[in-house]
C-alpha cells in the first residue's frame, strides 16, 4: 500500500523537526519535503505531489492563509492542515474557506497524527471533502 505523502512548511527548524518526528511515528506516512519559505515550497510541492501539507499560518514571508489558495492549483489537491499560535477566531471564516483543518500549533498539535490517519483512510476509501468535522476548538 502506498504511504501517505506529507509536506511540512514552517519557518522554524525546531517546529519542522518536531512535526517530522510526530508524523513519522504514524505507520504508513512519509515526509516528502520540508520548506522554510512557503513561496519556494510551491515549486517543490508541484514536483513531489504530497497528499497533505502541514502549513504554519503566519510566516515572515507570506501569510499561510493566502498561500493555501495557490496550492489549490495542484492536481490532486492536497489536504491542508493549517497551524497557528494565535487566537484564530477572527480568521475562522476565511480559514475554513481555504484550509481543510485548523489547529492551534501549541495546544492541538497532538491531533496531527489522528488527522493524517483520517486523510489516509479517506484516500484509500475514496472519500472526499474537507475535514471540517474536526472542529477548530
Amino acid at each position: 500500500m502506498r504511504k501517505l505523502r506529507i509536506f511540512i512548511i514552517d519557518e522554524s527548524p525546531f517546529f519542522r523537526t518536531w512535526f517530522r518526528k510526530l508524523i513519522l511515528a504514524v505507520p504508513g506516512i512519509r515526509v516528502v519535503g520540508e520548506a522554510e519559505d512557503p513561496i519556494d515550497a510551491l515549486n517543490t510541492i508541484g514536483k513531489r505531489k504530497p497528499d497533505a501539507i502541514i502549513l504554519d499560518m503566519k510566516t515572515q514571508w507570506r501569510c499561510g492563509i493566502d498561500l493555501v489558495k495557490s496550492m489549490r492549483k495542484f492536481t490532486p489537491v492536497p489536504k491542508v492542515i493549517l497551524l497557528t499560535s494565535e487566537i484564530y477566531c477572527r480568521y475562522e471564516k476565511r480559514i475554513w474557506e481555504r484550509a481543510d483543518f485548523l489547529l492551534d500549533k501549541v495546544t492541538e498539535y497532538r491531533r496531527i497524527p489522528e488527522i493524517l490517519k483520517r486523510v489516509a483512510s479517506d484516500a484509500v476509501s475514496g472519500a472526499a471533502g474537507p475535514g471540517k468535522s474536526f472542529p477548530a476548538r
